[in-house]
């Protein structure tokens, strides 16, 4: 039993490894210029490891970028109890922990928005959006939704409001707090 948690343990680090040193080298060139290679020594790991856990680079971002995806629609869509004001809408406390988790997460997310065309990762960018806006509505409570306006509509406008202001957030170094992107939001959604 020790000699499977230690395996499975050094599989985590191993990953986590892996995963910094693909960012790492992100940070420093382009996409078609880091090898398996560049990976594996950045990461101080061998090439057996790496395609003991991913079939090559590309196979790592995309398995890394969905993970990043999971763990933020988990922080955003957890229930908002512990978050304090009640006098606010629900949708205000999903939009506060997705700035809050793109100031925790700034680079890696940075990377992957700026370069989300050269990196082809443009459909799972698309998939978190959708996903996480088809699960905001579900969560919503009904005084919050928009009847009169077709789902299709609202979805698309949302996304592309959320996506485009996020990116620029990103981009010009998170000029606001997440507190005061969170209201800006809210109040340009609700009543713009």
């Amino acid at each position: 039993m020790a000699d499977s948690y230690r395996g499975d343990k050094r599989m985590t680090q191993s990953k986590k490894n892996l995963k910094k040193a693909l960012f790492e080298l992100l940070a420093e060139k382009e996409w078609e210029k880091i090898s398996v290679q560049d990976i594996t020594k950045r990461a101080k790991l061998n090439r057996t490891t790496f395609y003991q856990y991913y079939k090559d680079k590309y196979d790592l971002l995309h398995q890394h970028v969905s993970d990043m995806f999971e763990a933020m629609k988990q922080e955003i869509f957890s229930p908002h109890g512990a978050d304090g004001d009640d006098d606010k809408p629900e949708a205000y406390w999903y939009v506060l922990r997705f700035y809050r988790h793109l100031k925790h997460n700034c680079r890696d997310f940075t990377i992957i928005i700026n370069r989300r065309y050269e990196l082809n990762i443009k459909d799972l960018l698309h998939d978190f959006w959708n996903d996480s806006f088809l699960t905001g509505v579900k969560k919503a409570p009904d005084g919050e939704l928009q009847h009169w306006v077709p789902l299709d509509i609202q979805r698309q406008f949302v996304i592309s409001a959320y996506e485009g202001t996020a990116a620029w957030w990103l981009e010009n170094g998170m000029p606001y707090t997440p507190e005061y992107m969170a209201e800006a939001m809210i109040s340009l959604i609700q009543k713009g």
